[in-house]
């Protein structure tokens, strides 16, 4: 159970990244990503194409990956500062949508429904803690998602960049009146969280067969781990994406769930909805 648990870990540390890059990204500029694991699934395959077809060693691939998810990101945020930065929020997630759902039909135009290899930036090093053995890949992930985490909690909480950033998401017209240069702020906030959702994927996608498809897709659990953490909490986040991480792994072990696996996101979102509105529930009970 121990090791099943351990070997969640990977793709739950991807789940908490692209999570953690969403609250991040919602926070500071106020747009919900749906397109945050499109954008790392597309720094992934860009790597595997270097990889393969430009014969690039398996760290220049990788850093050719990180670059264009990075880019790539850069143009969404630029396509969404230009058009809807005074927008309500309900029109950017409406926007957010359309542009995910033409990433998605560009990557399957561009790299195909079949399986690519990305070749490892980690080594293939099994890591032993007792009778736990986990690989080096997913101590580096889970390590990117600790340090992602706190980090941004630091910076958000304790510093006056934080404080501008908060800023920008809630009054981004104030903010610019008061000399804040709230399109390259927002800019960066996109460029950064396309980067940290590419490596994720690169430390991921070496040891998955998953096309550009069921890549992209990993948004819906990440989305789960965020609704744990209420879109503020980037901390419960990361629990919330390692969590889910661990009872995937766990559930392969039952025949009777493993068939519904991806089923599990919904139920945890359904979970973190109804927890979410205890109070008010318990206040109507009164």
């Amino acid at each position: 159970m121990i090791q099943l648990i351990a070997a969640g870990l990977a793709p739950g540390a991807a789940y908490a990244v692209i999570g953690c890059c969403v609250v991040l990204l919602y926070r500071t500029t106020g747009v919900l990503n749906f397109s945050q694991a499109a954008l790392g699934a597309f720094g992934a395959y860009t790597a595997a194409k270097a990889y393969d077809v430009l014969g690039l060693t398996a760290a220049s691939a990788a850093l050719a990956g990180l670059l264009a998810g990075t880019v790539l990101s850069l143009l969404v945020g630029l396509l969404m500062s230009w058009l809807f930065q005074d927008s309500r929020t309900a029109v950017r997630a409406t926007a957010m949508i359309a542009v995910t759902v033409g990433l998605l039909t560009l990557g399957l135009r561009l790299f195909g429904d079949t399986p690519l290899s990305v070749a490892p930036v980690v080594p293939a090093t099994a890591v032993g803690v007792g009778a736990v053995t986990v690989g080096l890949d997913t101590v580096v992930a889970l390590g990117l998602g600790v340090v992602l985490t706190g980090g941004s909690t630091v910076v958000l909480a304790r510093t006056r960049l934080g404080a501008v950033l908060r800023a920008v998401s809630v009054r981004p017209t104030t903010a610019e009146l008061l000399g804040v240069r709230v399109r390259l702020l927002s800019l960066g906030m996109w460029a950064f969280t396309g980067a940290m959702s590419s490596a994720a994927l690169l430390l991921i996608a070496p040891a998955r067969s998953d096309d550009f498809r069921t890549l992209g897709m990993l948004i819906l659990p990440a989305l789960a781990a965020v609704l744990v953490g209420a879109f503020r909490s980037v901390p419960v986040t990361l629990v919330g994406g390692l969590v889910l991480g661990a009872i995937e792994s766990v559930s392969v072990s039952w025949p009777a769930v493993s068939g519904y696996k991806a089923v599990l996101p919904f139920l945890l979102v359904i979970a973190a909805l109804l927890w979410s509105q205890r109070k008010q529930v318990w206040d109507e009970a009164r």
